[in-house]
């Protein structure tokens, strides 16, 4: 599922794959901005079929936190 994960990012992002990790985020991402990371909301919530609260969204600063929250959502990210 990480995979998926990182595959959801590389697309909305349209960065390599090799370019992401747990601390890719708007600080090491120029194409992370504000309607980027509302576009990849969708996207992860549409995959994973789950819906992430405000307080949740605002946790969100890079993808570890999105794996963190998606974790908290019951999605295994390890298969």
């Amino acid at each position: 599922m990480s995979k998926k994960l990182f595959e959801i990012i590389s697309g909305v992002m349209n960065v390599q794959i090799s370019q992401i990790n747990d601390n890719s985020g708007s600080e090491s991402m120029p194409e992370w901005d504000s309607f980027n990371m509302y576009v990849l909301l969708n996207e992860i919530e549409k995959e994973f079929n789950i819906k992430f609260s405000l307080e949740e969204t605002l946790e969100i600063n890079n993808v570890g936190d999105f794996k963190k929250q998606l974790e908290k959502h019951g999605v295994n990210l390890n298969e």
